[in-house]
């Protein structure tokens, strides 16, 4: 008999067990773990000990992901209560060039604005450098948040001090797109097509609130 027709036969005849009670004593297994053979009774415990590990550490790596949700939340919140807190344009500026890469170990970030500053005097920053019309067109078109790869098409060689593994691009949104922050990492697995944004959504949002106060926007 071929296996699967063995197989079939055990399906179609559950009874076949209690009718041979016997065979279970005597059957024996090879070991999943590579030591002889076991008993069928042994190779079930073993399964079910194997089911359990599986278990307990899904539930281990779900309560991780959660205490580090937890913690970048906090972050998060402190980061927006500071923004709230800038007396002016070069105070948020700086909490996002410095504390934001730091706070969120991310390898540099690239403020960019084409927008124009209601107080003159900060014209001589350097987020107000020429845009490209090429890349407000492509930043205006991210429905919420780029995540991945640099685009082939699109030239930032200048946005940070060393080349970027993955990126993460986020509209400055007011009536309409009036620039973006775009954050740099190292790693390339940071920032990827398809993760989720929603903390990065957020982010956007309290920085572009926080700045508009600032802009003629």
């Amino acid at each position: 008999m071929q296996e699967n027709e063995i197989a079939n036969y055990l399906k179609d005849h559950p009874d076949f067990f209690e009718k041979n009670a016997s065979l279970l004593a005597d059957m024996h297994l090879p070991s999943p773990h590579g030591s002889g053979t076991i008993s069928l009774a042994e190779r079930q415990q073993l399964a079910q000990r194997d089911k359990i590990t599986a278990l307990e550490e899904r539930y281990a790596e779900l309560v991780n992901n959660a205490q580090e949700n937890d913690k970048t939340t906090n972050k998060m919140h402190q980061f927006f209560v500071r923004l709230q807190q800038a007396k002016n344009f070069d105070a948020i500026e700086q909490l996002i060039s410095h504390n934001l890469a730091e706070d969120f170990n991310i390898t540099d970030t690239s403020l960019r604005i084409w927008a124009k500053p209601t107080d003159s005097k900060d014209n001589g920053n350097l987020v107000f450098s020429a845009t490209p019309e090429s890349i407000q067109a492509w930043v205006n078109d991210i429905h919420n948040v780029y995540c991945g790869e640099t685009p082939s098409s699109i030239d930032i060689d200048d946005w940070f001090m060393v080349p970027a593994q993955s990126i993460a691009v986020l509209p400055l949104r007011n009536a309409g797109v009036y620039g973006y922050l775009a954050l740099a990492s190292d790693q390339e697995n940071r920032f990827y097509l398809g993760m989720g944004t929603d903390f990065l959504q957020k982010l956007g949002n309290h920085v572009s609130a926080a700045l508009s106060r600032y802009l003629t926007v």
